[in-house]
């Protein structure tokens, strides 16, 4: 399966949602921002520099644990160069040569990802992608079917359910916060493996040797995350002189915090966002902003409540974090919004203004104590500025006054929210 394809059947909820939200007012040849052309060099100029998020675990993945999942790839794709050239159908040939590059490819960048944890994380999907190649040649010279993926799918999903079934939550007897990023980690890979592993009835390919490769794809893809998980507790648990098991307290953290985000469960109504203001804030970044941070707030309680309820603590207590961080930049950006903030701005001066206001703040995030907790939160501050600059230096804007204005302001308001909600979460944590 394409990487597209794979990325766009992942985010279908989230889009889904995303368009009942803002489709409309994106549509609405009505929009008041018609009337205000933006200067295109001004807004060229607005990325610059951003900083970096650290990786939130205290110990990361041996070096011989990447080299594997690096081996693992070229394992894969061994040999399969002349193999591919001997296949006749035209389309087949060329979606297992496609996939064979892009696994290649990821295995010769020069990873600028600062930690090994990340550049692992990076090496799953090409993983699955070898896989394709490496299952699909073997389907047809007919020594892989449908039926052998299927029992390879069940007992790797057997495998990724054993590995969170009982699981403890040990740690260093003083550091309860560094043991709750680090298995936050571990068990957030360990339910992708899961979740990737379970049968998936939307496939791509009616092709017998495609479908067979997409089908051991994606078991490849979730046999990565779970393994990788696997890995990572052994050797985090390696490093332990004194263990500590913190379950309990972990639980006890988790049923206060998702008691207060489970109001924020259900998808926020539009209108009622959009309502309560002496000025109407339809098409303005105003209302964009506010939906930004009410679909964050609903998606870090929707997360946190499923996890929860699958005794995944740990997941929900950071889930948990982003949702009531989001809620307290979400009451802030309504204050703003009623004392006049976020209407279509008249030319780029407010929207750098924003970004340079953002970029502050999620520098000074970065400078909080304690650092694992913030870099949980710091991603989603960091995250829109990054998607906004990227936006621009693709050319793909088509609202400046409107997304740009409103991403920026949302990473600046949940920067300044993430701190007071980071100090509640060890307060409880360390009491």
């Amino acid at each position: 399966m394409s990487r597209h394809t794979r990325r766009s059947l992942l985010a279908a909820t989230g889009t889904a949602f995303m368009g009942t939200l803002a489709g409309c007012s994106e549509l609405n040849p009505l929009s008041s921002e018609k009337t205000v052309e933006y200067d295109e060099s001004a807004l060229a100029t607005l990325p610059s520099d951003l900083p970096r998020v650290p990786a939130a675990i205290p110990v990361q993945p041996t070096s011989a644990h990447l080299t594997a999942a690096h081996e693992r790839v070229r394992s894969l794709l061994d040999d399969t160069d002349t193999a591919i050239s001997a296949v006749p159908n035209g389309v087949v040939r060329h979606r297992l040569a496609s996939e064979g590059e892009s696994a290649r490819a990821a295995l010769a960048q020069n990873d600028d990802e600062s930690t090994r944890v990340d550049a692992l994380a990076g090496l799953t999907y090409p993983r699955s992608e070898a896989m394709f190649v490496h299952a699909g040649l073997a389907a047809f010279d007919g020594d892989l079917t449908a039926a052998d993926i299927a029992a390879r799918r069940d007992r790797h999903h057997r495998d990724a359910e054993a590995f969170l079934d009982d699981y403890r939550y040990v740690g260093p007897s003083d550091g309860p916060v560094g043991a709750l990023t680090e298995h936050a980690r571990i068990v957030g890979w360990g339910r992708t493996g899961i979740r990737l592993t379970e049968t998936n009835r939307r496939y791509e390919y009616e092709n017998t040797v495609l479908h067979v490769a997409e089908l051991a794809q994606d078991i490849e893809w979730g046999r990565a995350y779970a393994v990788d998980a696997r890995r990572l507790r052994e050797h985090y648990v390696s490093t332990l002189d004194d263990p500590r098991d913190y379950g309990n307290r972990f639980s006890r953290v988790a049923d206060d915090l998702v008691a207060d985000i489970d109001p924020y469960v259900d998808a926020p109504d539009r209108e009622a966002l959009a309502s309560g203001f002496e000025r109407d804030i339809e098409n303005t970044a105003a209302a964009k902003l506010l939906e930004e941070l009410a679909r964050s707030r609903w998606s870090g309680a929707k997360m946190a409540v499923e996890d929860y309820d699958a005794g995944r603590n740990a997941l929900a207590i950071v889930s948990a974090m982003r949702a009531l961080a989001a809620d307290r930049a979400l009451a802030d950006a309504r204050e703003a919004v009623s004392d006049g903030a976020y209407s279509v701005p008249e030319s780029v001066d407010p929207i750098e203004a924003e970004r340079t206001a953002a970029v502050e703040r999620l520098r000074t995030l970065l400078d909080t104590a304690p650092a694992l907790l913030v870099r949980r939160l710091a991603v989603y501050a960091r995250n829109p500025i990054r998607n906004a600059d990227r936006d621009i230096r693709e050319d793909t804007v088509s609202s400046p006054g409107r997304y740009l204005y409103a991403q920026y302001a949302v990473a600046n308001r949940f920067a300044a929210a993430a701190p007071a909600i980071v100090r509640r979460v060890e307060d409880a944590l360390v009491s």
